[in-house]
């Protein structure tokens, strides 16, 4: 128990699990209908990237970003979403 949790404290990988979180949060968010105009989802830095097939979507997406990223914080916590880049 003690092992997983020194383990578990380990900066880069408490983040990556963080990002994985993100991650998975995205794509619950953006829905199915959405996610098939996506070519990629990826986080960096605090940073969400999605990159998308279509600009009808990526400016849809770019109306949303502030919404989006207040819905993944209040589910991840700790503010860690900092901002979306659209591709």
């Amino acid at each position: 128990g003690t092992v997983i949790k020194k383990i578990l404290k380990n900066q880069k990988l408490e983040g990556r699990l963080k990002e994985l979180d993100v991650l998975k949060l995205s794509e619950e968010l953006l829905g199915k209908n959405l996610m098939k105009y996506i070519k990629d989802l990826s986080v960096k830095n605090g940073t969400l990237i999605i990159k998308v097939k279509s600009a009808a979507v990526r400016n849809e997406l770019s109306y949303q970003k502030n919404e989006i990223i207040n819905k993944i914080n209040k589910q991840a916590g700790n503010g860690f979403l900092k901002k979306i880049v659209l591709k």
